[in-house]
């Protein structure tokens, strides 16, 4: 395959605990990937989504020195920063960069235009990934992870440390909804991007061949099926409750639903 020498910007848009840690090291270990200085920025997710407070970075001496904190309030604040960044990692054999934030499943079409609109500007074209997951399974692999690093931001009271418990806590709220809704992103990305310009991955199946093919094909790199053996930020630890998981599956009702009647493969590998 021969790599297409116009720019490529990757706008990863979710969703978290669905395989977007892999997504990033695989993109970083082609050798057109310029890696930025993080693999999320959370520019948009600040500037529009309520529940990451909407509020613009303010500028402090402490987020002067520190390097993410300073990029952030940076390009929250000038946005053509944002733009010109990216741009400016691109060099010779370098034709790809990437954000890939996660929270940004909760962005709007009007704002994946300005991006798209924005980068187009420069000359550069914008390919979405969309990263999904058994929402039962996201969400148990999203509590695991917030206990494990004792993040009690996401709807988990403060010195939880049982999985069930902080299971209960966390599936009705408003983190949780954002994160497993998929249906609003797909939605919202498809009114702003033609459909070859969307990629939407099943972690269930991610991993096999076929599918790193078909995301090397989407992103025209060499596909390596030997990454397709690498799990990154695996879960481990997550314990079932039978009658609490059917009350989670009926919570999600939608989404399972939704899921099916657009990719009717989750028949089976959502089982």
């Amino acid at each position: 395959m021969k790599p297409s020498q116009r720019n490529k910007f990757i706008l990863g848009l979710g969703h978290q605990k669905c395989g977007t840690s892999w997504l990033h090291s695989y993109l970083n270990q082609s050798e057109h990937f310029a890696n930025g200085y993080a693999k999320e920025f959370h520019v948009w997710d600040n500037l529009d989504i309520p529940l990451f407070k909407n509020v613009r970075p303010k500028f402090s001496l402490s987020r002067f020195l520190n390097q993410k904190k300073r990029m952030l309030y940076k390009m929250a604040n000038h946005p053509n920063y944002y733009f010109d960044y990216f741009n400016n990692l691109m060099k010779k054999k370098k034709f790809m960069t990437a954000d890939i934030s996660p929270s940004y499943c909760g962005l709007k079409a009007e704002r994946l235009q300005f991006i798209k609109r924005e980068f187009l500007e420069r000359g550069i074209d914008v390919k979405v990934v969309i990263l999904v997951r058994e929402p039962l399974s996201r969400i148990k692999s999203a509590v695991r992870f917030n206990l494990d690093r004792k993040n009690y931001s996401e709807g988990i009271k403060p010195f939880e440390n049982n999985f069930i418990s902080a299971l209960e806590q966390y599936y009705k709220t408003e983190h949780c909804l954002l994160r497993t809704t998929y249906k609003n992103i797909i939605v919202e990305a498809s009114k702003a991007f033609k459909s070859e310009d969307i990629h939407i991955g099943l972690y269930e199946n991610m991993f096999e061949e076929n599918e790193v093919s078909r995301l090397s094909e989407f992103l025209q790199i060499q596909p390596n099926f030997e990454f397709a053996k690498v799990h990154v930020n695996k879960t481990k630890g997550v314990v079932s409750d039978t009658h609490l998981d059917t009350e989670i599956k009926d919570y999600y009702t939608d989404t399972y639903e939704f899921m099916k009647s657009e990719f009717p493969i989750v028949t089976s590998l959502w089982t």
